[in-house]
């Protein structure tokens, strides 16, 4: 495809989509951000769209829920303000960090600017800490067809989720999703694909050198795989014959290592 872009981090946290689902999306559905949310932002930047960001650990990091903000935000300085006193700088710059992590976090997921933050893993299931699809999009109500894009990275819970996304293809113009254990799951990893390659293209795909390789392949464990709806890519997507990764698009995931070399013939 000749219109991919990357948005997100310069290295992990970069994600790469063609601009045809930019023009496309309403809806952005991001399912694991820890402490790391530049692809919402970034996407944000580029269209006005709602953002909902699925997370259950987020909470633990921000340790308390976003109606406790303003009360936190000055914890943090008065702790900011001890450890000096006390001439601890690894604390102060730790208690620093913290409080930039809080004050971007609620900056962002305000909720009147349409960016949303639900403390919830996606799951199979629902209870009090995991949601699944079909509980998402019956609150979500009527969208339109191809109006979401999908980012996900959640460690490896992706094969037991991903499959009951199959009944809402058609609203979802594409998705990128990290896989994660390729070696062990290499089963379930490529029945994902065949169900995926019924209505998507795989357009993209990078491999994460934090990753080890596969034993017996130089295939890392772990891939970022993005895919577009072919709906909106009539014309289909060749065959690749280009080397991985792909030069003013992809960046190592680790910058301090050399990134993963892949090719399709």
């Amino acid at each position: 495809m000749d219109d991919l872009t990357r948005i997100g981090n310069k290295y992990d946290g970069g994600y790469i989509l063609s601009k045809r689902q930019i023009n496309k999306t309403e809806i952005v559905f991001s399912f694991g951000i820890w402490n790391n949310w530049a692809f919402e932002e970034d996407f944000s930047k580029r269209k006005d769209v709602a953002v909902y960001s699925y997370d259950y650990s987020t909470l633990a990091l921000l340790q308390k829920s976003v109606s406790s903000r303003i009360f936190w935000f000055f914890a943090y300085l008065a702790a900011a303000a001890y450890h000096l006193i006390r001439l601890r700088p690894s604390r102060v710059l730790d208690s620093l960090q913290r409080s930039r992590l809080k004050s971007n976090f609620y900056r962002f997921f305000n909720g009147r600017n349409k960016k949303y933050y639900i403390a919830k893993f996606i799951s199979e299931h629902d209870d009090e800490t995991n949601v699944c699809f079909d509980t998402i999009f019956k609150e979500l109500g009527e969208v339109k067809d191809l109006s979401i894009f999908l980012k996900m990275d959640i460690e490896g819970a992706e094969y037991a989720c991903l499959p009951q996304l199959a009944p809402y293809f058609d609203k979802i113009n594409g998705m990128a999703v990290e896989f994660h254990g390729i070696g062990a799951m290499r089963d379930r990893f490529e029945e994902l694909l065949d169900k995926f390659s019924e209505k998507f293209y795989v357009s993209h795909i990078h491999g994460s050198n934090y990753a080890k390789l596969i034993e017996g392949a130089d295939i890392p464990e772990v891939l970022e795989i993005s895919f577009i709806n072919k709906k909106i890519a009539p014309g289909g997507v060749a065959l690749s014959e280009k080397r991985y990764p792909v030069k003013g698009l992809d960046n190592p995931c680790n910058p301090y290592k050399k990134d993963c070399a892949l090719r399709f013939v």
